[in-house]
């Protein structure tokens, strides 16, 4: 991983409004052997004053991602709109892990009537997209080191630093 770069209030307030548009989010991790592990997460949240983003993965796909952060920390998330595919990669550590909250799933379910609109428009019927398990959950809460833009083009792979 590279040299972290701090990641400035503006980048969190941009990313914010990003996961905010119906992103598609990939959670990947590793093992100890190195071996590459990835899940999809419903919902993401940044949290600007403590620099933390926070990823909802269903509980029922969490077993190998919560394993190799116990073992490691090391998580990549990218965030993808599909309408026009922008997207973001975070890479960072998993500062902590736990039970999503009760008062959290009213969060996650406006993540997913956003997600559920951005499929829409690209031709997914909103029955099929409703029916991504997505709760109960594992809040992952991630201190982001690296984030990258990932949008097809010119820019893709480009590190963004702090602004």
């Amino acid at each position: 991983m590279a040299d972290p770069v701090p990641v400035s209030r503006a980048l969190f307030e941009e990313l914010s409004e990003h996961m905010a548009s119906g992103v598609v989010i990939y959670v990947a991790t590793r093992d100890a052997a190195l071996a590459p592990e990835a899940t999809i997460a419903m919902g993401a949240k940044a949290e600007c004053d403590r620099g933390v983003v926070t990823v909802y993965v269903p509980s029922v796909l969490a077993a190998a991602t919560q394993k190799n952060l116990e073992d490691n920390g090391e998580i990549a998330v990218t965030l993808t709109r599909p309408s026009d595919h922008k997207s973001i990669q975070l890479k960072g550590r998993a500062v902590a892990q736990r039970p999503a909250l009760d008062s959290e799933r009213e969060f996650q379910a406006v993540h997913r009537a956003a997600l559920t609109e951005q499929f829409a428009g690209v031709g997914i019927p909103r029955e099929i997209s409703r029916r991504i398990v997505w709760w109960p959950s594992l809040a992952v809460e991630i201190d982001v080191r690296e984030v990258y833009a990932q949008t097809p083009g010119p820019r893709a792979g480009e590190r963004i630093s702090g602004v």
